[in-house]
């Protein structure tokens, strides 16, 4: 299990970021698409390990 770590920006975009794998940021426009975004990297990084 991965911990997330979800903040609004300066700029009112929320960010969701894996401080454990970095690099791994995503921006959205709430905090829902922040995190689907940060689900759909996760995916695509570990294909095999990231299923509901």
């Amino acid at each position: 299990m991965r911990e997330f770590a979800v903040y609004q920006d300066d700029d009112g975009s929320w960010v969701a970021e894996c401080r454990e794998l970095p690099g791994l940021k995503v921006k959205g426009k709430s905090e829902d698409e922040a995190l689907q975004k940060i689900k759909q990297a996760l995916l695509i990084y570990y294909p095999c390990r990231c299923e509901d």
